[in-house]
């Protein structure tokens, strides 16, 4: 959960970065992910699977993964290149935010 949590929050970052730079209409937030899905996809059920608080079903994150425009392969890619410092720091930073 938490590894695709952060690897979300990666994809979802370049977007933002791009977002910024170019004036086409990049999908860039929670909400935009969810209308984009062109499915039943919540906003809630996004915001889980971002924050890694439950586990999302892999239809939800691939409809996640290509309505942020990427392809499941990029997902993979990002996905094994995750640390277990970068899981542990993750987590540090749930449970100081639960504080």
């Amino acid at each position: 959960m938490v590894k695709t949590a952060i690897v979300l929050r990666l994809l979802l970052s370049r977007n933002k970065d791009l977002s910024q730079n170019e004036n086409k209409d990049i999908i860039n937030s929670y909400e935009k992910i969810a209308i984009n899905s062109h499915s039943d996809l919540r906003k809630a059920t996004v915001n889980n699977a971002f924050s890694g608080k439950k586990r999302s079903s892999m239809v939800t994150i691939i409809l996640i993964v290509e309505s942020m425009g990427f392809t499941m392969f990029d997902f993979g890619e990002e996905y094994s290149k995750i640390k277990d410092e970068q899981i542990l720091e993750f987590q540090q930073y749930k449970n100081f935010l639960k504080d």
